[in-house]
């Protein structure tokens, strides 16, 4: 019948705009049914009738508060962020680049609980459509060869960072090509190409240490052992001059010429905060300044480059990166 479809397609409408204002109010303390009933202007047994809805039809699970003769409502869950279809999509895509990282033991879970949730919102999963999508898109990235192994690790760390408790990690160290027990209280993680960095105070070393996360073989958290966050330390500040993840503490100013068939790319890829544009030379090529340390860290970054780019500046670096190409030279002449 016209007129019961009308009402149906009312009370859907009702429901998701009851939902979207639990949503909203979840975080301070949910809202009241007495509040509801007159913003949708039906009876507050009407309300109760709804929330039944949600909670059976919808699978939306509520708390209840009786405070008196007042009832408040709010999510079980928490707070769901509105996201429509589209910018569901984007956050999904955004978790396939982590695919093979650190961060990859629980992606599928995730993934199915964005779905259902916007399932319970009743978006249409034709406009969702995430799986045609993955299989359209790709992403060449370095992948773990055991991801599961270091999500666990990492989720062991980050309950520690949160929780400011100290970690007895295993470390392999990859110039040493040892492995060493270290205590570490652990300030926080950096990420750098999808590569997972802990950052925080070596007890051994008494200094501040970066640690690469797939290279720690285990982790053991000491729940009983706390400590202070230092004050005036800033993970940010910390690491704004290095290079890569590295602060040796040895700022030093480094000039490229890059040659014009990729001197593009220094004027539309930031590769560093300090990076300044010198000089466009007449023949195409640039000139690029960069103040950082670590420097170590760009010498793999250069070579990359090949005969691309030169280093004007300093002169050490220089003479560096002549040595390696001689030292590659060496390795292909051979025959």
């Amino acid at each position: 019948m016209p007129g019961g479809a009308k009402k149906d397609a009312t009370r859907g409408l009702r429901l998701n705009k009851i939902i979207d204002r639990l949503n909203k109010k979840t975080p301070y303390g949910g809202v009241t049914v007495k509040e509801l009933a007159e913003m949708h202007e039906v009876s507050t047994r009407q309300i109760y009738r709804d929330l039944n809805a949600i909670e059976n039809g919808l699978h939306v699970p509520l708390v209840r508060k009786q405070n008196g003769r007042t009832m408040q409502v709010c999510l079980e869950a928490g707070y769901l962020p509105a996201l429509s279809p589209e910018k569901a999509t984007i956050v999904y895509l955004s978790m396939l680049q982590q695919k093979g990282s650190a961060l990859s033991g629980h992606l599928n879970e995730i993934k199915d609980a964005l779905i259902a949730t916007l399932f319970r919102y009743h978006y249409d999963p034709r406009e969702l459509a995430v799986e045609k999508l993955q299989k359209r898109i790709h992403f060449v990235e370095e992948s773990l060869t055991g991801p599961e192994k270091v999500a666990a690790l990492f989720a062991t760390l980050v309950n520690s960072i949160r929780d400011s408790h100290r970690v007895k990690i295993w470390y392999f160290a990859t110039w040493s090509g040892q492995q060493s027990e270290r205590v570490v209280e652990p300030y926080g993680l950096i990420c750098k190409h999808n590569n997972w960095y802990l950052v925080g105070r070596c007890l051994k070393k008494n200094d501040i240490r970066v640690f690469r996360v797939d290279q720690i073989q285990d982790v053991l958290a000491y729940a009983t052992e706390h400590f202070l966050y230092p004050a005036g330390f800033s993970l940010a500040e910390f690491m704004a001059s290095s290079w890569g993840v590295i602060n040796d503490g040895k700022t030093c100013l480094v000039r490229l010429k890059f040659n014009r068939q990729v001197a593009h790319r220094v004027k539309n890829v930031l590769y560093h905060p300090s990076q300044k544009l010198e000089t466009e030379l007449p023949d195409g090529s640039a000139i690029v300044t960069f103040e950082a340390c670590g420097l170590d860290e760009m010498i793999g970054w250069l070579s990359q480059w090949g005969d691309l780019v030169e280093v004007l500046e300093p002169r050490w670096l220089r003479e560096k990166m002549r040595m390696l190409a001689e030292k590659m030279a060496q390795v292909y002449e051979k025959d």
